[in-house]
């Protein structure tokens, strides 16, 4: 792979003009790294998705997840995972988020993966791991008093990714992982015992896909030897706590007619990829979606068509709401129309509003305001998007 391809898209800045532009010209220009990123973010883990075109990258994914892809693929080659175990890491957090339904699973696969060097905690804020899952990380390195159950987003990633470096470990022949530590973590996750032994079925699968990516062999034989998981008091207790956290995780964060995070996760998120860009300098835009129909199939629809990084919510019993990270308003806007135009599909009413962040925000309310404004404004005028632009 061409070092300099990579480390220029590790350079770019979110919020530089004609970022889209840029990014397709260094993809043109190295034609061999850009077919190589499209392959890695169609792999378990970062996408699955088929027909990717280089152009198609930045709207599909976003910077901040090709800047860390990148990053990931300049330390395979620097041979800074030469055993794998960063990589059977992120595979098995992928693996554990996809059971505990956490939204953008991708987020714990990438912190996985990377997290194998301590450098990557030098990362750029734009496209680093940031404050909020580095104290996470920390805080939930041990099992114990420092290491709270919590529903917080930040935390559900540390635990997921912390536990996929355990399972991880447990695929060494020399291994000093415990089984059972392995089986507390998947608990607070609301992660049985019999559900983590099937998951390990399937991260020994991806882990192989991966491999062959890679041409090189990652052992990814999970060695929990708990193939009858209600067999033992141990195991039974654990697949009752599991019950119990998972129903309270559940209920604090996710609406129980279309699954997707509710109102307050998403208020909750929301906050937290305001500090961040504020923080940062970065870009956030939001899309209201006011429906008149079945919320279900909606849901199904806006799933299907979000970018990687949207950030799907059901806010009300005919609203969705969407967290557009790193996007700026152009972005946003794309966004948007290509969701109506899938949910117009199904025959659904929707109506879109779209919002930015800007110097004259001073809330979290009236960014939410203003992208609940212009979607009242495109219901009346009978359109399918607006953009906030004044009231």
């Amino acid at each position: 792979m061409t070092q300099s391809a990579a480390r220029d898209i590790l350079a770019l800045d979110p919020g530089e003009p004609a970022l889209e532009a840029r990014v397709s010209a260094l993809l043109a220009g190295d034609p061999e790294f850009g077919q190589r990123l499209i392959a890695t973010v169609g792999l378990p883990g970062l996408g699955r998705r088929s027909g990717i075109e280089a152009d198609d990258l930045l709207s599909l994914f976003g910077l901040r997840l090709l800047q860390q892809v990148s990053a990931g693929l300049l330390l395979e080659d620097a041979g800074a995972d030469a055993t794998g175990v960063g990589i059977l890491a992120a595979v098995a957090a992928h693996g554990v988020a996809g059971r505990i339904g956490l939204v953008r699973g991708e987020e714990a696969f990438l912190a996985a993966w990377l997290n194998v060097t301590p450098a990557w905690r030098q990362a750029p804020p734009s496209w680093g791991p940031g404050a909020d899952l580095l104290a996470a990380l920390d805080r939930h390195a041990n099992l114990g008093t420092e290491a709270p159950i919590s529903g917080a987003r930040a935390d559900l990633v540390a635990q997921t990714v912390r536990l996929g470096e355990l399972l991880a470990s447990l695929a060494s022949p020399y291994s000093e992982a415990s089984v059972m530590e392995a089986v507390q973590r998947a608990a607070r996750l609301g992660l049985a015992p019999g559900e983590l032994a099937a998951a390990c079925i399937d991260i020994t699968r991806n882990a192989a896909e991966w491999g062959r990516h890679f041409g090189r062999t990652i052992a990814g034989d999970i060695k929990l030897g708990i193939e009858a998981p209600d067999a033992s008091p141990a195991m039974r207790f654990a697949a009752e706590l599991a019950v119990v956290y998972r129903y309270l995780l559940q209920n604090a964060a996710i609406d129980a007619v279309t699954g997707l995070p509710n109102a307050r996760y998403f208020r909750t998120r929301l906050e937290s990829e305001w500090a961040a860009a504020r923080r940062r300098g970065g870009a956030l835009s939001i899309i209201a979606i006011d429906h008149v129909g079945d919320s279900g199939p909606i849901a199904r629809a806006l799933r299907e068509a979000a970018r990687m990084q949207d950030v799907v919510c059901r806010t009300a019993e005919t609203q969705f709401m969407l967290i557009c990270i790193d996007t700026h308003a152009e972005y946003a806007e794309k966004a948007a129309a290509r969701l109506s135009k899938s949910v117009a599909q199904d025959g659904a009413r929707v109506s879109l509003g779209v919002a930015t962040l800007d110097s004259m925000i001073s809330s979290v309310d009236d960014l939410i305001e203003r992208a609940q404004s212009a979607s009242r404004q495109a219901l009346v005028a009978g359109e399918g998007v607006r953009v906030w632009a004044g009231p």
